[in-house]
């Protein structure tokens, strides 16, 4: 009676889980690509930064939620700046020190969005790229 009952369980979270569909959020740590929906938890990536170069540095994206969290790889302090296709500041961290790391949580639409490290000289050193969101 108890193998049963266990039995019935077990088949009714598996069919539970497969209807939600059983996926998780994409990750993405610095491949260049992501995936997005313009609905539901936000997808995630992450960004490298080294002297002088973000990584990835134009990576294309779907129109959505984002969680993106920022690793200063390198030996000097860093920070990452995005902004809309406009100019106006979306989204910025503080200043992430050598070995420290930030998280940005965005809104994205269909657009280019130019990224960079804001620092003195950085940006003219190669710190830049822009989001190509689809």
């Amino acid at each position: 009676m108890i193998g049963r009952l266990l039995l019935a369980v077990l088949t009714a979270s598996t069919m539970a889980v497969a209807a939600c569909g059983g996926s998780s959020p994409s990750s993405n740590s610095g491949s260049g690509s992501g995936t997005g929906s313009s609905s539901g938890a936000a997808q995630t990536m992450t960004f490298n930064e080294t002297e002088f170069k973000i990584d990835p540095a134009s990576p294309s994206l779907k129109a959505g939620n984002y969680t993106f969290t920022v690793l200063n790889k390198g030996q000097f302090p860093h920070n990452l700046q995005i902004t809309t296709p406009d100019g106006s500041v979306l989204a910025a961290t503080d200043t992430i020190q050598a070995g420290g790391s930030a998280t940005l949580q965005v809104t994205l639409k269909a657009g280019t969005y130019p990224m960079k490290c804001t620092i003195d000289g950085h940006a003219a050193r190669g710190m830049v790229g822009n989001l190509n969101v689809t």
